[in-house]
């Protein structure tokens, strides 16, 4: 039914971090896929059903593949963060719910909490990649 969401027992800063993590995360990811594009025009066009991760590998492979060295050096490492990244994004997207042991509800991966704090660790670390990738895409690929 309409508003049924609001019944879910959860406080705004635990929905503003996980929030703000996913949009950190699609941030790197369209990055990633831009930095794919300039290096492999057409290659945006490929993306609709690929998942996170085979983005990642794609970036790592033509950040591998790359013809100026100098390249090679600044993004192979960005591309091979964002892969780390999916893998974190991943346990944060596909974790379970449930009660934290103060009554809270939150979110559980491998039985551990996703708690504010590493939320917010996990959007800072997805949001440097992104500066990096975006950086990349705007100044350094041609």
């Amino acid at each position: 039914m309409k508003d049924d969401r609001l019944k879910v027992p959860i406080d705004d800063p635990y929905l503003h971090a996980v929030g703000l993590a996913l949009i950190c995360f699609a941030r790197a990811e369209w990055a990633a896929v831009y930095c794919c594009e300039k290096m492999d025009p057409g290659y945006i066009g490929t993306v609709g059903k690929k998942t996170a991760g085979q983005i990642a590998n794609d970036l790592v492979v033509r950040a591998a593949a790359h013809p100026d060295p100098a390249v090679i050096a600044t993004l192979s490492p960005a591309a091979d963060e964002f892969k780390r990244l999916v893998y974190i994004r991943n346990d944060l997207m596909h974790a379970n719910p449930g009660t934290a042991p103060n009554g809270d509800q939150r979110l559980f991966r491998k039985g551990s909490e996703w708690t504010i704090p590493a939320v917010d660790d996990a959007a800072d670390e997805f949001t440097a990649n992104s500066i990096i990738l975006n950086d990349h895409y705007h100044n350094v690929l041609k």
